[in-house]
């Protein structure tokens, strides 16, 4: 049974736009620190060229997975989106933002280096998001608390940084940072 290529692509394009949406704060940070949305960080001008670029996309729905075709636009896809620009409004300012962890460390045991990314699955079971929905968190300490798809705050300097992980690129660093687990509860939202 041969999938459709339009379905793999809905796929991507649901869990990339559809769940850019930033998880709600759930504690006051700091007030030197922002909270800030995985939509923060998308530079407008390029979110609407791709959404563009998607509905043409759609258009390919005759293309079989795996194809040669469907392979080709999917590179070109890939392309783009390793290269996607970053929005330099929160480079080199403290930040906190909520996502899902996926762990870089060979050692299981303790994770000081993961991508965090902004829907479950990423990376991991779909293909990576676009590099400006991506950050590479560098912890100060490492911490034994974390395992891959777990959903946390993040907070630290956040950093341009363009990084083939082998899993993604990235288009930023987080250093410095703190991790807490996600909690839902009393959640409010602050900017």
């Amino acid at each position: 049974m041969t999938r459709r290529f339009p379905r793999f692509l809905s796929l991507i394009f649901l869990a990339a736009f559809v769940g850019l949406q930033a998880l709600p704060a759930s504690t006051q940070p700091a007030a030197s620190v922002k909270t800030i949305t995985w939509d923060d960080l998308l530079p407008t001008h390029w979110a609407n060229e791709i959404k563009l670029q998607m509905a043409a996309v759609g258009r390919l729905g005759f293309l079989v997975d795996g194809s040669e075709q469907a392979n080709e636009a999917m590179q070109q896809l890939r392309k783009k989106w390793d290269n996607a620009p970053i929005d330099p409004t929160h480079i080199n300012s403290a930040i906190r933002i909520a996502g899902y962890v996926v762990s870089l460390d060979a050692n299981r045991k303790q994770i000081s280096e993961f991508l965090l990314v902004p829907y479950f699955g990423a990376c991991i079971h779909l293909p990576p998001p676009p590099a400006n929905q991506i950050i590479l968190v560098r912890l100060k300490k490492p911490t034994a608390k974390l395992a891959s798809m777990d959903t946390v705050w993040v907070q630290g300097m956040l950093r341009e940084a363009r990084v083939d992980t082998g899993l993604a690129v990235t288009g930023y660093t987080l250093e410095g940072s703190i991790s807490e687990p996600y909690a839902a509860k009393n959640s409010s939202r602050s900017k």
